[in-house]
C-alpha cells in the first residue's frame, strides 16, 4: 500500500471517531441502565454533554486534518485544503443529523422532547459549529476581513446556544430553550444566506 493509501486509511477512521466514540460511549451507558424500546433522555445528554467524547472527537478529526495537510505535496496543498474545508463541513452536517435522530429516538418522536433533549445537550451543538468555523478559516487563509462578516456572526451565534441553555436556562428554562432556540435559527440563517446572495449575484 502506497504512503498517500495510507494517509487515506488512517484520516478516514479519525474522521469516523467523533460518531463511533458518541455511539460506543452511548451503548455503554444504555446496557448498564438496561436495554430498552427507547433510547433513555439521560444516555443522549449523558453523552452529548460530555467533554471527554467532544474532546476526543475534536483531536481525532484535527489530527486527520493536519495529517492530510501534512502528506500532500505543496504544489497540490492549495486544492487539498479546499476539499477539507468541505470535508469538515460534511462530518459537521452528519454530527447534527445523528444528533437530531438521537433525539427523536430518546423522546419517542415527541416534538416537545425532540426540541428539549437536541437543544439540551451541549457538544452536539458546538462541534458541527467549531468544524464549519475551522472549514472556513483554512479556506480563506488570506481573507481575514471577511471574519467580520454575516458568515462568522453564524458561527458565533451557534457557539451561544449551549450557553444560553446553560447560564438563562439555569433561571428560566423557557426562556433559555426559546433563546436558544432563536440563536440556533438565527446562526443558521446567517451562515447559509451569504452563500445564496453569492451565488444568485454570479447567476
Amino acid at each position: 500500500m502506497s504512503t498517500r493509501g495510507r494517509y487515506e486509511d488512517i484520516t478516514t477512521l479519525l474522521y469516523l471517531v467523533p460518531f463511533a466514540a458518541s455511539a460506543l460511549y452511548g451503548l455503554a451507558l444504555w446496557v448498564q441502565q438496561g436495554i430498552s424500546a427507547l433510547l433513555p433522555s439521560e444516555v443522549y445528554l449523558t453523552v452529548t454533554q460530555s467533554p471527554e467524547v467532544f474532546v476526543v472527537g475534536s483531536l481525532a478529526v484535527l489530527v486527520g486534518v493536519a495529517i492530510e495537510i501534512g502528506g500532500t505535496d505543496a504544489a497540490q496543498r492549495r486544492a487539498k485544503v479546499g476539499s477539507l474545508g468541505t470535508t469538515l463541513q460534511v462530518i459537521a452536517g452528519a454530527s447534527v443529523f445523528f444528533a437530531v435522530v438521537g433525539a427523536i429516538y430518546a423522546s419517542g418522536a415527541n416534538p416537545i422532547g425532540i426540541a428539549g433533549d437536541f437543544m439540551g445537550g451541549k457538544f452536539n451543538l458546538i462541534f458541527p459549529a467549531i468544524l464549519i468555523l475551522v472549514s472556513y478559516l483554512i479556506t480563506i487563509p488570506f481573507q481575514f476581513s471577511a471574519l467580520a462578516k454575516r458568515r462568522t456572526l453564524g458561527i458565533i451565534a451557534l457557539l451561544l446556544v449551549p450557553v444560553s441553555i446553560y447560564e438563562v436556562g439555569k433561571r428560566q428554562i423557557y426562556v433559555g430553550l426559546g433563546l436558544a432556540f432563536a440563536l440556533l435559527v438565527v446562526g443558521a440563517l446567517m451562515y447559509v444566506l451569504p452563500e445564496r446572495a453569492k451565488g444568485a449575484e454570479e447567476g
